[in-house]
């Protein structure tokens, strides 16, 4: 056993000496009230993107950035977590990112500029992206193999219902008090985590042979450089097609040249050596249609019901709740599922019902009552509850044993990724459409964007079947 994992170890067990049994669950429970808070600004915002366009005179191309650059900022920071504690350990790294979170969070209601608003976004999906691994260091750390099941499935209840309850708080919130409070809804979460970290968590610092590894700082700003041209430059196609052209072309040359100097380094911050696993390319191809479907549709949603249906901010995001129920419930069961059918079938079954529902709301109009819109939500979140354990047992069962730290990472970076990309393609495609056929027509373009995630859903079936261990494939 290394240094670090015996003095890990020691601090669990001087952890378990002080509190007794219970310590596990109180650690779970801090680490989840900053995983939670991040996960809910994700979508927080997107029940007050209809009173922010009014506000600041923007477009759905301009204001979309509230959204993507957030998750932009998520995705390449989540490469980040190792570093962080490294440098400072779990307590502080997690305490002084909450810190930085509320800062932000009250920054963002004060400004009046909508430039220095997607900045304080931006700031805060960069904190977001390393508190989410932070907290499964902590699990792993306290419980032993055996009961972890218990403890992600825990962990992962908050997780699936903080984007359902996130928009309700801050659609009541927006009604009541302006798009400003929005931002306001984790502030007490954070707090909350600040306070229990020092008596819950661990220090947790690596060795010092660890501290000294190589960062891969060219890795991070080409990856950092991608997102930023790719996601500017696709934003800027409808308004500026002279300028979003070449820098959404230099994006893809930085991806590009990220994923060779990745595959050439020694210290990469993605082991893209992982890809030549049978079936792991067409795993990742799911997590990034997962990633445009979860977070695309709820961009959508929110902006659908206020807009075409409507419906104030707090019933719009009230609206994604029986959805946010059904998704824990579905979670509840669907493990199970995944450990006694073939994990691609499962998430092929979640990437059905996801198609089915976003044809369903593809399909509604301004007469579509609230409650038959939060049923063809629901169905969505049961295909999300199948995709998850489907998608997540399937890719690292493709894997040799001791790479499921690396493959856990890739699934997570292009789910994010497909999720900045979706929202990104939603919003451009939304703005395009209502240019095209003009304010008589401004629900068309709604339908047809639930419409386009459906067709997304169900290409990504075909990768979905080939994710299958080769032993399962169909001769050829």
């Amino acid at each position: 056993m290394s240094r670090e994992a015996e003095a890990r170890q020691a601090e669990v067990a001087s952890m378990f000496a002080r509190h007794g049994l219970s310590y596990r669950w109180w650690a779970v429970v801090t680490v989840m009230l900053g995983t939670v808070s991040a996960i809910m600004e994700a979508t927080v915002v997107n029940v007050a993107l209809p009173e922010i366009i009014r506000v600041f005179g923007v477009g759905h191309d301009q204001v979309q950035i509230l959204s993507t650059g957030f998750l932009a900022a998520t995705t390449a920071s989540m490469l980040l977590a190792q570093w962080a504690i490294a440098r400072f350990g779990i307590r502080r790294a997690y305490v002084g990112a909450l810190a930085l979170l509320v800062t932000f969070s009250v920054l963002a209601t004060l400004t009046t500029s909508f430039p220095l608003l997607a900045a304080c976004r931006i700031a805060q999906g960069v904190i977001a992206g390393f508190v989410q691994p932070l907290a499964m260091v902590v699990i792993i750390d306290v419980f032993p193999p055996q009961e972890r099941g218990r403890a992600m499935s825990a962990y992962g209840l908050g997780i699936v219902l903080s984007p359902a309850v996130g928009p309700v708080a801050g659609g009541l919130l927006v009604d009541h008090f302006g798009w400003q409070a929005v931002f306001l809804v984790t502030v007490p979460l954070c707090l909350a985590g600040i306070a229990l970290a020092p008596r819950y968590l661990i220090a947790g610092r690596l060795c010092e042979g660890a501290r000294k590894r190589p960062f891969d700082a060219t890795g991070l700003a080409l990856v950092v450089g991608a997102l930023c041209a790719l996601l500017g430059g696709l934003s800027a196609l409808i308004r500026e097609p002279a300028v979003g052209i070449p820098v959404t072309l230099l994006g893809v040359a930085l991806a590009a040249g990220f994923v060779i100097w990745e595959r050439s380094t020694l210290h990469p911050l993605l082991d893209f050596r992982i890809f030549r696993e049978h079936g792991f390319g067409a795993a990742v191809l799911v997590a990034g249609a997962y990633g445009m479907g979860i977070y695309g549709s709820t961009y959508l949603a929110p902006v659908f019901a206020q807009i075409g249906a409507g419906f104030s901010a707090y019933d719009a995001g009230l609206m994604l709740v029986p959805g946010g129920i059904v998704l824990a419930a579905v979670l509840l069961l669907s493990g199970r599922l995944a450990d006694r059918f073939p994990p691609n079938r499962v998430a092929m079954a979640g990437l059905a019902f996801f198609a089915v529902s976003a044809a369903l709301m593809g399909n509604s109009s301004a007469l579509t009552g609230f409650w038959l819109l939060a049923l063809w939500v629901a169905i969505g979140r049961v295909g999300l509850g199948l995709i998850i354990p489907g998608l997540n047992a399937g890719a690292l069962r493709l894997l040799p044993y001791g790479h499921e730290a690396a493959g856990s990472a890739s699934i997570n970076f292009f789910r994010q990724l497909g999720g900045a990309l979706g929202v990104t393609l939603i919003a451009l495609f939304l703005e395009g459409r209502e240019r095209q056929l003009g304010a008589v027509h401004g629900l068309q373009p709604m339908q047809e964007g639930f419409l386009l995630i459906g067709f997304i859903y169900l290409l990504a079936l075909i990768p979905a079947w080939r994710m299958a261990p080769r032993a399962l494939q169909p001769e050829t």
